[in-house]
Formats: C-alpha cells, sequence, structure tokens
C-alpha cells in the first residue's frame, strides 16, 4: 500500500479514535425535525402530518400601479399569524366553523382547555415580510397546511381563502374540522 493511499485511513483512524479536536471530530448535528400535527376530517379519519408548516399565498406591487405589475410568493411560518399577530400553535388545537362551504371562523383550546374564538383576519403585510414597505400593496390569498404524511406522501391542504380569487371547496366529508399542533 503506497503512503498517498495511507492518509486517508489514517485521518479517519485519527477521528475515530478522537485523536482531532472534538471541533473537528463532531459531525454537524441534523436540523430538529417538528413532531406531527394531526389533522381531523369530518367523516370521522384523521391525518397526522410531519415537517409541517402554514403556508400564506399573497401578492404584492407597487402601490398606484396595476396588481399585474406585482409578484405572488409564500411564507411558511409554524405559528399561525392573524392580524398584527404572531399566535404560537404549540400545543394548540384550532377547530375550524364551516358556513356551507366557507369557512367562518375559528376557535382555539389551548393546554389549559380553554376555548376561544380566533379571527380569520389576514395576516398584515409587515408581519408576512419585513421586506415589504409602505410602498406595497398587499393581497393575502390563502392559508393553506403544507406536510408530508408517515408514509412520504406530500400533502397541501386548503384551509382558508381570504379573496374571491381562490376557492377551498372539499367534500364535505373531507373538510378540516380540527387540527391538533404538537
Amino acid at each position: 500500500m503506497s503512503s498517498a493511499s495511507l492518509v486517508p485511513t489514517l485521518a479517519f483512524l485519527a477521528l475515530s479514535l478522537g485523536a482531532l479536536p472534538a471541533t473537528l471530530a463532531q459531525a454537524p448535528a441534523p436540523e430538529a425535525e417538528l413532531a406531527p400535527l394531526t389533522l381531523f376530517f369530518a367523516d370521522g379519519a384523521s391525518q397526522p402530518l410531519r415537517g409541517w408548516s402554514l403556508s400564506w399565498e399573497y401578492a404584492a406591487w407597487p402601490k398606484g400601479e396595476s396588481p399585474t405589475r406585482g409578484s405572488v410568493t409564500r411564507r411558511e411560518s409554524t405559528d399561525l399569524l392573524v392580524g398584527k399577530k404572531v399566535v404560537p400553535t404549540a400545543g394548540l388545537l384550532i377547530e375550524v366553523e364551516y358556513t356551507g362551504d366557507i369557512v367562518r371562523g375559528l376557535r382555539t383550546r389551548g393546554k389549559d382547555g380553554k376555548s376561544q374564538p380566533l379571527k380569520t383576519d389576514p395576516p398584515a403585510a409587515e408581519i408576512l415580510s419585513t421586506k415589504l414597505g409602505k410602498d406595497v400593496s398587499v393581497q393575502v390569498r390563502v392559508l393553506d397546511l403544507r406536510g408530508e404524511t408517515l408514509t412520504g406522501g406530500k400533502r397541501s391542504y386548503c384551509l382558508l381563502t381570504y379573496t374571491a380569487l381562490v376557492s377551498c371547496v372539499a367534500e364535505p366529508g373531507q373538510r378540516i374540522v380540527r387540527i391538533q399542533f404538537p
């Protein structure tokens, strides 16, 4: 065996025996994965989702100009954005209230068991992005819940619309009625 081929082997041995400084020997820690949340549907079925996020689609364009000059983008978060508030979802149960096919309200139930109504106001521009200035018009279109099933399938569920441009119509049995956050 040549001395050139021994160098990688010796480096591996030195690493495994702890001969290198601890900062070089340690592999970077993987990002902590969120615990799965559980969706409950009107037909009684449930669906756990891992790697989940709440996702707001919105359009932004310069004030005084046509919305066609703008762009559509998304804001992902594990917290619920309502108006100018950021509502932490840890341990939260959200109940979805419908009138016909349309979501008319949300109700939260915290770890303490107290139930409170939650407005369905779209997030304020400054909550969606710090890059949006006062000279920009913003129209929030939809709130989706995105994630991955335990078997690896990608899912996206339309939860709430803020404009007539988007519709969240699902079969009555497939409507989300509760979301249990981890």
